[in-house]
């Protein structure tokens, strides 16, 4: 019997009647723990109500206590204190826009305003937690080195120069970067520890409450990418008290939209903030270089 070459009718020839199908749920990208906004003084923020841009927030120094001596019929001595102030400005106007032209709307199997809404709502919020999180490099009081685990000592100091400012035990915090946590779960002086005060994380807990690893030193222990900064070569880890740290968010993240642009048949939606942040007690914090 005769044979000669066989033609098949394979996928590529055929590929223009095998369908393409796209999934219902997508691979959204990951969101990276928000920490700071709820650990920094917003108390300022109603001081700007009524418009302007520039907080200025006085202080109010010590005061020394005189001894009067007895039948002496000594003047009093009255004291003179030049008091300083801390200036908040707010100048950052962040944003986050997208125009979905409209023929995507008609054909895409879900609305793209609901696919990105949530994204840009959390680029607004990511935005002022990184400014937030840039402060601690420029707190006067640092410990440790860059690419390296922040020993037990390291903790100890940071704690101290707390202390030493007077700062409150309340309110005081440490944010750490997923490498300083994992040196710190394996110290033998928190192995010691109770066990009990290592956390999960729940559904219903807001970004911050997920960011809660431990409690150390009593002092609660947060992390977050966030904190890794810019530093090639570590992270920019930090114990603060919340007043350490000023934020004034002038207008909360606002939507605006849909709007339908005719010039472009599109759909246009933009998020918008307001805000400025500030040193405001650089005594009350410590810039913790790690791992």
């Amino acid at each position: 019997m005769a044979t000669g070459a066989t033609e098949f009718i394979d996928s590529t020839t055929h590929d223009v009647f095998i369908p393409e199908r796209w999934s219902g749920p997508l691979i959204v990208a990951r969101e990276a723990a928000l920490i700071m906004a709820r650990g920094v003084d917003l108390r300022y923020t109603p001081a700007l109500s009524g418009g302007g841009d520039i907080v200025n927030i006085g202080s109010v120094g010590n005061l020394t206590a005189q001894t009067k001596v007895k039948a002496s019929n000594a003047a009093t001595s009255y004291e003179t204190i030049t008091e300083t102030n801390v200036q908040v400005t707010v100048a950052t106007w962040g944003y986050s826009a997208v125009a979905v032209e409209s023929i995507v709307d008609v054909q895409s199997y879900e609305k793209a305003a609901k696919q990105y809404a949530p994204k840009q709502g959390f680029a607004l919020a990511l935005q002022s937690d990184d400014t937030l999180a840039g402060h601690p490099d420029d707190f006067t009081n640092a410990t440790g080195s860059l690419a390296a685990t922040s020993p037990y000592s390291d903790y100890l100091r940071a704690v101290q120069y707390l202390d030493d400012a007077n700062a409150p035990q309340e309110d005081r915090w440490f944010g750490v970067a997923p490498a300083e946590v994992a040196g710190l779960l394996q110290m033998k002086e928190y192995v010691h520890n109770d066990y009990s005060m290592l956390h999960g994380s729940g559904p219903a807990m807001t970004s911050r409450e997920r960011a809660y690893v431990t409690s150390f030193l009593t002092i609660p222990v947060y992390k977050s990418t966030n904190v890794e900064g810019t530093n090639a070569a570590g992270h920019d880890n930090f114990l603060m008290h919340r007043e350490a740290i000023a934020f004034i968010l002038q207008q909360e993240p606002t939507m605006w939209g849909p709007f339908r642009d005719v010039d472009y048949f599109a759909t246009k939606i933009a998020f918008e903030q307001i805000y400025g942040s500030a040193i405001t007690r650089n005594d009350h914090g410590v810039f913790m270089r790690g791992a």
